[in-house]
């Protein structure tokens, strides 16, 4: 009788504890849904386009967006400061860091991304994207590609900036010169310039200057940026090709700094332009202060083979000193790859959505479809081959400082006549500075 009362008072103190195990468990797994349910994400971004276009809905696209994450989760406030301008962001953004008050949620600039990740402001985003599944094939891949660093995904595309070239379709007819471009060559982009430069007792130019000695070097297929051996290459064989199409471009134009105020006046076959531009510059209002009597296609950037399209890009990252990181990413991951909302955003920013399906759409077809009005319209499907084989420029943290040097000293030696000469000092400073 008495190991029997001993065994079950045993019993009844194991079930005791049992159940407060128990239901420290059910309390701890509830305080932590109350807590996921109740928390407030902070969001930084700036205000307008990313590709300074102009915007009289500056706010229009996080409001529509925190509106559609409250559906779902009711009680997650969600704050962002206003008036903040992408000239100032960074500076701002670096102020919140330093002060320890670094937002949860990162919208991060193309240019940005590398040191973001480089120092550890970024967390990776790769156990959120396994847990949850998320499909990246619906991304472009170069924009999915160019948010890795070091084997890691640090942020989401949002927005993409392909480049293309707008040409007088009228201007090469007159002159009998090839006027029905899709992926003009190399040979055919050289050979129209040099053409027109030969009108006698006109002062007509093959493209503005705003084709520049890397949109030569990627119409020769050449990337003259090595980032794992953190090298440049000015001296290959590519690159002299490109040296060379860029000193007869600068002899066509009498080395003159040829504007898109000329393209305008109908004196210019080419000019290349960013997607935003090209919705901006055929877009009502701003297309009546253009001297628009002309015929104006669109086309890819002249390449050798393939494509040679540049794309900028905006993402959206999670700091990774946030307390908020699971839902911090469940608001990037709607921002990013919710379709409703990409498609919104094709329709009422200047760029492009990063979702294949909406590129690809007929809503997105009609969206492209107004800006032919005056000109022959970039279709969805043109925008979609761009975005599929088009390249993001390389990520690293000097890259603003070493592009910015490139661009003063090649220009120079290109007006001087000496690049030639140039070129083995050139490659060395920078080198140097990649040191």
């Amino acid at each position: 009788m008495t190991k029997q009362t001993s065994s079950n008072r045993i019993n009844s103190t194991w079930l005791v504890l049992l159940l407060i195990v128990l239901l420290c468990a059910a309390s701890a797994a509830i305080g932590d849904y109350y807590a996921e349910k109740s928390k407030t994400l902070t969001v930084a971004f700036y205000t307008g386009s990313s590709w300074d276009a102009p915007s009289g809905k500056p706010y229009q696209m996080i409001d529509y967006a925190i509106k559609k994450f409250h559906r779902k989760y009711p009680d997650v406030k969600i704050q962002y400061e206003t008036g903040i301008t992408k000239k100032d962001y960074i500076n701002w953004l670096s102020g919140k860091i330093v002060s320890g008050q670094t937002p949860d949620v990162i919208l991060v600039p193309d240019e940005n991304f590398a040191t973001m990740a480089s120092e550890g402001v970024l967390a990776s985003l790769d156990r959120f994207i396994d847990s949850d599944k998320l499909d990246t094939g619906n991304f472009y891949q170069p924009l999915l590609s160019s948010d890795r660093y070091l084997g890691a995904q640090y942020a989401l595309p949002y927005e993409a900036n392909p480049q293309l070239m707008i040409y007088n379709q009228s201007l090469l007819e007159k002159y009998g010169l090839p006027s029905k471009l899709s992926k003009p060559t190399v040979d055919e982009f050289e050979a129209i310039s040099t053409q027109l430069s030969k009108v006698k007792g006109k002062k007509l130019y093959g493209t503005t200057s705003d084709f520049n000695w890397y949109n030569a070097a990627a119409a020769y297929q050449d990337e003259p940026f090595n980032i794992s051996d953190r090298r440049i290459n000015l001296t290959s064989s590519r690159f002299s090709k490109a040296i060379k199409l860029m000193q007869q471009l600068y002899a066509n134009a009498g080395n003159m700094n040829v504007t898109s105020d000329l393209f305008d006046e109908g004196k210019v076959a080419f000019e290349p332009i960013y997607l935003a531009q090209y919705r901006t510059y055929t877009s009502y209002p701003y297309h009546v202060t253009r001297s628009y009597n002309f015929q104006v296609d669109c086309c890819q950037m002249p390449s050798l083979k393939g494509s040679s399209t540049s794309i900028e890009s905006s993402s959206w990252g999670i700091a990774n000193s946030s307390a908020n990181k699971r839902m911090a990413w469940q608001f990037i991951q709607m921002l990013c790859s919710d379709q409703e909302l990409q498609q919104k955003l094709m329709a009422s920013s200047t760029g492009s959505s990063v979702l294949k399906s909406v590129v690809q759409s007929r809503a997105t077809a009609k969206v492209l479809h107004q800006y032919g009005s005056d000109s022959q319209s970039l279709n969805n499907w043109q925008l979609d081959n761009l975005l599929k084989s088009g390249k993001l420029a390389p990520r690293f943290k000097e890259y603003t400082e070493v592009v910015n040097l490139l661009n003063s000293r090649l220009n120079t030696a290109l007006q001087n006549g000496d690049v030639d000469t140039e070129l083995y000092d050139i490659q060395t400073d920078v080198n140097n500075l990649l040191k």
